[in-house]
Order: structure tokens, then sequence, then C-alpha cells
């Protein structure tokens, strides 16, 4: 039976303090309070630094059993590529071994940019997929049509990397399975600056990638489905819209607005 992973890209935003938080919330405890309400989350910081032991423990010690994390692939790797690149995804994959011991280490998102083209790019896509063990699942997205290849594909599979399935504004890729697990983003396009409500409707998007998560990812053993604050305005309801969509129960948003112990809010 397949698993569908529903989730948001990020937890720590005080603008959700309120409508999702309780206003008074220190930033400390979004996480724990995020994973009373969802079982997945997109990393989006490690892009930015390797996240430390010291956190990534906290991590693993805050949420509950058989949650999950996915984790951008740093951008010294798939953005800015130096001499250095191989050793800082090394120190990347090693700060994950807590998230992996715990069973909570979900797909790692290697987010290439919107210009990165395959005639030049193909031996930094290579390079990624030969140095990262197959014991870490890889979820690529490219987002520059000359990548819409049989070649491309075939790449993929053959490390059994999966094609990212974004959506986002001009971004159309194949809806391909490049292997057992399937990963969508649903991406803003920053035009959005306040996360504390829906702002736009979101649904039709949904509703074709629901399509083809029926037809093209019918055989997908799992499927992590993200969403970004800016695609609709306010993650927490964009993710219950998209389980709605895709035929899922709704969750209970205030669980992350009550006391720890506490069933129903008062």
């Amino acid at each position: 039976m397949q698993r569908v992973w529903v989730g948001c890209s990020g937890w720590s935003y005080d603008d959700w303090r309120g409508p999702f938080y309780p206003s008074d919330a220190p930033s400390g405890e979004y996480l724990e309070r995020y994973a009373r309400v969802f079982d997945i989350t997109e990393v989006d910081s490690s892009f930015y630094r390797p996240p430390t032991p010291f956190l990534v423990r906290r991590w693993a010690e805050v949420t509950p059993p058989g949650f999950r994390f996915t984790l951008k692939v740093p951008g010294d790797v798939t953005h800015h590529p130096t001499a250095e690149s191989p050793q800082v995804l090394a120190r990347f994959l090693e700060s994950l071994r807590p998230l992996a011991a715990a069973g909570k280490l979900g797909p790692l998102v290697a987010q290439f940019p919107p210009g990165f083209r395959r005639e030049k790019g193909l031996p930094r896509l290579a390079g990624l997929l030969d140095g990262t063990p197959r014991e870490f699942r890889l979820a690529v997205e490219l987002r520059h049509r000359s990548w819409w290849t049989k070649e491309t594909l075939e790449l993929l599979a053959g490390r059994g990397a999966a094609l990212v399935w974004s959506v986002f504004p001009g971004v159309h890729p194949p809806h391909v399975l490049t292997s057992d697990f399937a990963y969508v983003r649903f991406i803003g396009d920053r035009s959005i600056e306040t996360f504390d409500r829906i702002q736009r409707d979101g649904r039709p998007e949904m509703e074709e990638m629901a399509r083809h998560l029926r037809e093209e990812g019918a055989s997908a053993l799992e499927v992590y489905a993200l969403v970004n604050n800016h695609f609709m305005g306010f993650g927490p309801g964009s993710a219950q819209v998209l389980r709605e969509v895709l035929g899922l129960p709704p969750l209970d948003l205030t669980a992350a607005q009550r006391a720890p112990g506490q069933s129903v809010l008062e």
C-alpha cells in the first residue's frame, strides 16, 4: 500500500504565531508543536549550512517516533561548487547520522538553480549522484527544460534518485518515476511575503498533481508532498487543503496550540 507524507517546507515561522502556534510560543517550541500535527517537514536551512550534530540530535529527540525530515543538500554542492564541495557533502551526510539512527531521515533534496543546464551541468549532477552513498535517498530538482530527456531520466533511475515533480510557474518537469518514491514540491513565486493566512487558491494545481500521482505515480511505494509558504500563503493550511485533494483525512491543526497533555483547546 502506498504511503503518502504531507507536510510543510520548514516550521520556524513567526507569522505562524496565532494561526498555528500560540501567540506567545517561544521559537524553541516550534518543532515539537509542529510535530504534534504533521509527520514530516523539509529543512531549508541545510541549503545554507549543514546542521550541527547537537541540532540534529535535538530534532530527533523532540519529534515523535515515525516523524521524517527531508533536507536540502547544501548550496555549496548544488549552486556554488568548488574544490571543497565533496568535503562539504561528506560533512553534511555525516551530520545526519542521528536522524538516520532514529529512523527519521527521509530523502535528501538536491535543488539545482533554475539556469542549471544539461550541456554544462551534467558532470556536476553525475558527481552528486556518484558521491552520495546509496543508503541516502535522493530527490533531484532540475528546473531547466534542457534536462527533460530520456538520458537524464535513465541517469537518475540508475542511481534510484527521484526527479522532483516541481509545482512552480514556468517549470514543467516530466511526471516520470525514476525511483520507488515520488517527491513533490509546491513552491510559490515569492510574491507572498506574509505567511499568516491562505492568500491564493492553489487547489487547481494540487488537483492536477493528484491526477499525476494517481496515474504516473501509481507504482510509487511512497509519496512525499511538501508545501512552501509562498505557494498559498500559509503552509499548514495549504497542507490541509492538499490532504483533502489527495483524499487523506484532515489533521487537527489546533494540536499545535495546546499545552502538553491537553486533549482539546479550552
